[in-house]
């Protein structure tokens, strides 16, 4: 496709950008060891095999009864039962607790027959060679979990779009899962673009700044679920530029283009993508504070995106929207609660331009009063500045209907992390 004056920056709005994120389908699945699955993403619901757990088992040290057998007992009038032996430890119990009849049990044990409750260890004490004396009763279920307590066989245990943690591995490992179907990492190449660019071990010679992008990015992606690569510098040079592109392309799933994506004249971004006979350029510019000048195209199932170059107005745009890209990708929905959102006191008043999305980098501190919501503290910079991002913990949204925030509103804060 050609690009034309018609492409160059016709601001979206940053919801009709997400509404196309949310349109893509998510990368392929593949089967990982169970050891290796932490942090990666379910592929699809998993169903509990079997019943979780497999047996009715006790919570405590102390004898399997019949609720009913310890009804009104106490210190001065204490149930006595008949101790019929002791249930055996990893293995089904013979036993049978018949009225008046109490077996001995440990924290795990498989409930003997006809018992519906578990009476503590320090609510007993022994009455004779075969009797025991109970200071306490016991409801029916009391220290015990049930047969399919957790999960009947065939209930959805793990939705889709799980992200594995310590505790969704022993799940599985509980079940005897020993693989586990996950999203295959989405595949991220990220290129830096410009001749002002050098790389991080040169010392940068007067009009040149080391590249700082391509850090951001590939770590980014990588705390996001994704896999990523840099291809290096491109300088102010179509060839150059067209075959870092294609190495990339070769491999990735999302290319990250940093620089060049303004309408100037040194701005390549949009022609090199253009370049590409089966590339569609979906949006160029979005109405966003910092990051307007946004380039987001799609060459088959394959995104690419033209990020500024400015180091806090790129870190800002992958936030808003590779972030979600990523999280589409790996199957996972929008969460209905935003788990990452704070609400705090604005320290200072924001001006904001209506029409505009504006994402203002706030420092979030300790209220001033116990019991008081946190302070949004506003830091205040250019979007060339990386420093305004290390400063900052958060991000506060001014919405495009909105003018700015007053002192002393209450706003959200979204974490960054």
């Amino acid at each position: 496709m050609r690009c034309s004056m018609a492409d160059f920056l016709t601001l979206q709005p940053v919801a009709a950008l997400l509404e196309k994120i949310r349109a893509l389908s998510p990368v392929a699945d593949e089967t990982v060891a169970l050891d290796s699955a932490l942090g990666r993403v379910l592929a699809f619901p998993f169903l509990a095999p079997e019943d979780v757990p497999g047996f009715s088992r006790s919570t405590m040290d102390g004898f399997a009864v019949r609720a009913k057998d310890s009804f009104g007992a106490s210190e001065g009038a204490p149930a006595l039962l008949e101790c019929i032996g002791e249930c055996p430890m990893g293995r089904r119990s013979e036993l049978a607790v018949n009225p008046g009849q109490a077996a001995r049990i440990w924290t795990g044990g498989m409930l003997p027959a006809n018992a519906d409750a578990v009476i503590m260890l320090e609510y007993s004490r022994q009455a004779g060679e075969a009797l025991v004396e109970f200071t306490r009763p016991v409801a029916p279920l009391e220290n015990v979990i049930q047969k399919g307590e957790d999960a009947g066989e065939g209930e959805i245990l793990l939705p889709a779009g799980r992200v594995l943690r310590p505790q969704e591995i022993g799940l599985l490992a509980a079940l005897g899962q020993k693989t586990v179907s996950v999203r295959r990492k989405p595949k991220v190449a990220v290129i830096s673009s410009g001749d002002e660019i050098v790389p991080v071990d040169a010392r940068p010679a007067p009009g040149q700044v080391r590249d700082i992008n391509s850090y951001t990015l590939t770590t980014l992606v990588r705390t996001a679920g994704g896999e990523s690569r840099s291809f290096g510098i491109a300088g102010d040079d179509e060839n150059d530029l067209d075959a870092r592109m294609r190495e990339a392309l070769g491999w990735a799933d999302v290319l990250l283009l940093s620089g060049g994506s303004s309408a100037g004249r040194r701005d390549y971004t949009l022609k090199a993508f253009s370049r590409f006979p089966d590339v569609a350029i979906l949006a160029h510019g979005v109405a966003i504070s910092p990051g307007k000048p946004l380039i987001m195209a799609r060459k088959g199932t394959q995104m690419l995106w033209g990020l500024p170059g400015h180091a806090a107005s790129a870190l800002v745009c992958a936030e808003v929207f590779i972030r979600p890209l990523l999280r589409r990708l790996l199957g996972q929905e929008e969460p209905a609660v935003d788990a990452a959102i704070v609400h705090a006191v604005l320290s200072r008043p924001v001006p904001s331009v209506q029409g505009r999305r504006d994402y203002i980098r706030v420092l979030l501190v300790p209220p001033a009063e116990a019991g008081g919501l946190p302070v949004a503290r506003p830091v205040l910079g250019k979007s060339g500045l990386i420093t305004t991002l290390v400063e900052a913990n958060a991000l506060v949204v001014c919405h495009e209907d909105l003018e700015g925030f007053a002192e002393g509103e209450i706003v959200a804060a979204h974490l960054l992390f």
